[in-house]
């Protein structure tokens, strides 16, 4: 691993470690430099804002299971995966999220987009869903998605991470329903 790998996850822990007892709001870039034993000058050299450090944090804990490996037919345990390393950092995402769920929406937004953008090309063989309508029906997949992740996370978690995958998953077994419905019509 490279010397700027180990500096950004060090950083990345600090935050990950601080937000487990303190809202993001109210903290400090000197704070996380200090909670990992680095100077400023690493933080910046590295890293925008505290933002930019956030945002890389969501992207290396727990949307990188969105962006490795993911196909048609493993694509749900690597949603379940997402969502049981977010509830095992649940008192990070809470005090981020509740915080600014900016960051972490348009991180998930960007990815599922692309996602469901595929899904419904592979799903859609003949043809039958223009480009205009699959772009729309992605987008409105993911900010659902989005949603539904959001509010779990501030709503704290009512439901475990298996619930929510579960009927992740039916809604993509009833879309890839409707999807052949419209192939055969």
């Amino acid at each position: 691993m490279s010397e700027s790998m180990i500096t950004k996850k060090a950083l990345s822990k600090a935050l990950v470690d601080l937000c487990a007892s303190k809202r993001f709001d109210k903290l400090s870039v000197a704070e996380i430099t200090n909670q990992c034993g680095l100077k400023r000058q690493s933080f910046y050299y590295h890293f925008m804002d505290k933002y930019d450090l956030l945002e890389w944090t969501y992207r290396q804990d727990a949307l990188h299971y969105l962006t490795n490996g993911v196909k048609l037919d493993n694509w749900d345990a690597h949603v379940l995966k997402m969502l049981q390393q977010i509830q095992n950092n649940e008192r990070f995402y809470h005090n981020t999220v509740s915080t600014d769920q900016n960051i972490l929406s348009s991180c998930f937004s960007n990815l599922t987009n692309t996602l469901f953008h595929d899904l419904f090309k592979r799903l859609d063989e003949n043809n039958v869903i223009s480009l205009k309508d699959r772009e729309f029906y992605s987008r409105f997949f993911s900010y659902g998605c989005c949603g539904v992740l959001v509010n779990w996370i501030i709503e704290g978690f009512k439901e475990s991470a298996e619930d929510i995958a579960i009927q992740i998953i039916r809604l993509a077994k009833d879309t890839q329903f409707l999807v052949s419905q419209l192939q055969n019509n």
